[in-house]
């Protein structure tokens, strides 16, 4: 997480976004960069410390189907 908040220290208080794949995104990682005014979207495991806890992305959705979960400012879409 270091490393990330190293490298996105020069757009800070800029409002940028950063995309991310599932190797670097915490909710941890989420909650650092959103006091900084970086948003983020990325996808994520969903045994991640700190997601919202479900069970839901066990289940089988049909084509089309949503399910969403909120924790403060992040949102998990499945």
């Amino acid at each position: 997480m270091q490393l990330l908040t190293g490298l996105a220290a020069r757009i800070e208080h800029m409002g940028h976004k950063l995309y991310m794949d599932s190797f670097f995104s915490s909710s941890a990682l989420f909650d650092d960069l959103h006091t900084k005014t970086i948003n983020f979207c990325g996808t994520i495991r969903p045994n991640r410390k700190g997601m919202p806890k479900s069970h839901e992305h066990k289940m089988k959705l049909k084509r089309g189907n949503l399910k969403n979960k909120v924790k403060g400012n992040l949102t998990v879409i499945v």
